[in-house]
């Protein structure tokens, strides 16, 4: 079977945390600080910066974690709205998921530190940004986190329904 590459997007009007799947691995991960002010300047930036990542890895899913409706501002609506119109325009199915969501990534997900946990002993990689977080006293590398979450969700969901299609001979 095909790997697909899957590109999950946790993020808010400051901070973008990008993640690769494919297959059972994690290709690539990023995350990007603006601390600028919110303009339209700033949604179009965000917005380019994704490109070469679609392009690179040929992306035709994204899944992204979509925040808690009160830690939502208006400048992260807008641009998951932008993101939507123009992943839209350039026909890659956008699937989003609820931040609560990722707690099906481990058992005793209780908090965000577990989950965080949970997906640095699945990918090894990502062991440094762990420890480095559970020091910080601001954090940072949650949206990495939530990146990869949802794009490990995603490519469960994809994994499976394809493997129920190839079973029954449909698409």
């Amino acid at each position: 079977m095909e790997h697909t590459a899957i590109l999950g997007l946790s993020m808010n009007s400051r901070m973008l945390g990008l993640a690769i799947i494919s297959g059972n691995r994690l290709v690539d991960h990023h995350i990007q600080l603006r601390k600028e002010p919110w303009t339209p300047r700033k949604r179009e930036l965000i917005l380019a910066s994704l490109q070469p990542w679609l392009e690179r890895y040929s992306i035709k899913h994204i899944a992204v974690s979509i925040p808690y409706e009160k830690q939502t501002s208006s400048q992260t609506k807008e641009l998951l709205a932008s993101c939507t119109d123009h992943f839209s325009k350039k026909k890659i199915r956008l699937s989003s998921y609820p931040a609560k969501a990722l707690h099906v990534l481990c058992e005793e997900a209780k908090a965000k530190k577990e989950i965080m946990r949970t997906l640095a002993e699945k990918y090894p990689e990502l062991s440094f940004y762990y420890h480095k977080e559970m020091r910080n006293k601001n954090k940072y590398y949650v949206k990495l986190f939530e990146a990869v979450g949802v794009a490990t969700i995603h490519t469960e969901k994809w994994k499976a329904k394809n493997k129920s299609a190839f079973k029954t001979g449909l698409e």
